[in-house]
């Protein structure tokens, strides 16, 4: 009886105090939609990368795959709903992160996107004409027929170019910016071969027991990343997503797999999609059952 009177209770407080919300309505959780691996399911998979992840009440889809059928058809078998999403978070212009968007929009036109802020891509002009580049694109060469000259020789507002996905409501990010309470967006610039200048957005979530850190490819690199990510808060819980260590030397990964142990204490680590095997396989040595495998499908709960 006095079980009965306590469960009462607490529905009756939940009904009437306002703002009153159960903890399976605000989840704390990373879902794995799009990735190339993962235990044996009806889900497709496919080189890229996306995520829905739900903290502090908020839904946010970080990347949307590589194939726009695969993509959506995996939503559709995991019962998320697009139309319920905060923002969309776009990580970098690359296809395998990015081919899912207009699945996303026939679902929910108006969804706010953060992207970064990059020359060329997202709708950005490609060159400022104010710039040497620019001015040097209008400079008129003597003897050039009238119907070669940029432009007919008049100077353009902005070398524009439109984003792939007209009408979108795209919020280019250049410096940190807190999207919601405790969720942080900060962008790193890629100076690798094959990826120079190429900008990347990441993902920060503030929780009780450090930061979720959650990239998209890391072009620029995990440890720049969590550089970057430590001015918002020193300790590290876990690293979602991509780390970009496939195509990096043994060494290489031994010693990135180190520094995310010892130097930057991470907790937890959860790598998925450009990883590669040689990394996951020492991330299962090193951290050991704080390893988390995020194939597609999985849930992957967050710290609250």
């Amino acid at each position: 009886m006095k079980f009965v009177r306590i469960f009462l209770s607490a529905i009756l407080f939940a009904m009437c105090v306002p703002g009153a919300v159960l903890a399976e309505d605000r989840p704390a959780r990373v879902t794995i939609i799009y990735d190339a691996f993962g235990k044996a399911s009806s889900l497709e998979r496919g080189w890229g990368y996306s995520a829905l992840i739900e903290y502090g009440g908020k839904r946010i889809l970080f990347d949307t795959g590589g194939r726009y059928k695969s993509f959506s058809d995996n939503v559709r078998a995991l019962h998320i709903d697009l139309k319920a999403l905060d923002f969309v978070v776009l990580s970098h212009r690359h296809g395998d992160h990015t081919s899912g968007m207009p699945f996303v929009l026939e679902q929910n036109p108006g969804v706010k996107i953060f992207a970064p802020s990059e020359q060329g891509s997202f709708g950005t002009p490609t060159v400022n004409p104010d710039t040497p580049t620019g001015k040097t694109i209008l400079q008129k060469v003597e003897g050039i027929p009238e119907d070669l000259h940029y432009f007919a020789g008049q100077r353009p507002d902005a070398y524009q170019i439109d984003s792939a996905w007209p009408g979108a409501k795209i919020t280019l990010v250049n410096k940190p910016v807190e999207a919601a309470p405790g969720i942080f967006l900060f962008k790193t610039v890629s100076m690798n071969k094959g990826t120079l200048e190429l900008n990347e957005l990441s993902m920060a979530i503030k929780t009780p027991r450090g930061l979720v850190v959650v990239v998209g490819c890391s072009h620029p690199g995990i440890e720049t990343i969590l550089a970057e990510a430590a001015k918002i808060d020193t300790r590290i819980y876990t690293v979602v997503g991509g780390l970009h260590l496939v195509d990096k030397s043994d060494q290489e990964v031994t010693q990135t797999v180190a520094n995310l142990k010892n130097k930057w204490k991470a907790e937890r680590i959860t790598a998925g999609h450009c990883t590669g095997e040689l990394a996951q396989t020492q991330f299962e040595q090193v951290f050991k059952g704080h390893h988390d495998h995020p194939g597609v499908g999985e849930v992957i709960i967050l710290p609250m």
